[in-house]
């Protein structure tokens, strides 16, 4: 079996890394979502192409790495959500802590 390396890097590097660096169909629904705030899961599939399953995956990822906020909460009881399409808004000041912490590791910024 094969053995990879594993960089060292400060767990901010590493988040900002799973945030933003994941690939290409996460950054496409990120994307998305920053230019079309309280976008549905199906205005988010119709805008980037991709299937309404897969940006499932990538919104519950991106909320439970805090860089999307979801309208309702997911905080809020199921039954207070239940008939209530969630709406996801990206965190701005999430994602610019990220693209800093990236900057870091790449030596572009201090």
């Amino acid at each position: 079996m094969p053995v990879y390396a594993v960089p060292s890097l400060s767990p901010e590097v590493e988040r900002a890394i799973n945030v933003l660096g994941a690939n290409a169909a996460r950054l496409a629904v990120l994307g998305f979502i920053a230019r079309h705030p309280g976008s549905l899961v199906s205005e988010i599939a119709e805008g980037t192409g991709l299937a309404v399953g897969t940006v499932k995956i990538h919104v519950s990822a991106l909320t439970a790495l805090e860089v999307l906020d979801p309208d309702p909460a997911v905080s809020v009881p199921y039954a207070d959500r239940r008939g209530r399409h969630t709406r996801y808004t990206a965190r701005v000041d999430a994602l610019t802590a990220h693209y800093r912490d990236l900057g870091k590791l790449l030596g572009l910024t201090k």
